[in-house]
């Protein structure tokens, strides 16, 4: 039994060696977007209740156009700033449009695998100590 607690303390340190390397190259990738002005088509606010929780979670839909093709605008935070009719600036890349750079840097497939490890880091912790615990039981 101390050889399997062993081992997932060794696969929680392997987690956590590639969620600090995969942080160290996503930090330091080169992500290329292009600057456009779209126009905006609509924007929509959702609110979503959950009523066991009693909490809610706000989503934004905002449409806009850009060479004369409609996108869905990703990242953005608020409706108000995206009345429509009025002209903002997006972020162009792999054939998405974003409103701001960070949702451009933190939607590259570097950035994902980042965040999975980031997430099998703190299951392995869990892991662990659980073997950890029965082994001592044993």
């Amino acid at each position: 039994m101390k050889k399997k607690a062993m081992l997932m303390w060794i696969l929680f340190v392997v987690c956590v060696i590639g969620t600090v390397g995969l942080r160290y190259l996503s930090d330091r990738e080169d992500v290329e977007y292009e600057e456009v002005t779209a126009t905006v088509i609509s924007a929509e606010e959702h609110v979503l209740e959950n009523r066991k929780t009693n909490s809610s979670y706000t989503s934004y839909d905002i449409t806009v156009e850009y060479e004369g093709e409609e996108y869905a605008l990703k990242n953005a935070h608020n409706v108000y700033e995206y009345r429509s009719g009025r002209e903002i600036t997006a972020y162009l890349s792999r054939g998405n449009l974003y409103a701001n750079i960070e949702g451009v840097e933190s939607s590259t497939p570097l950035f994902y695998a980042y965040f999975a490890f980031l997430v099998a880091s703190v299951v392995m912790l869990g892991v662990a100590i659980n073997e950890s615990v029965k082994a001592k039981r044993k």
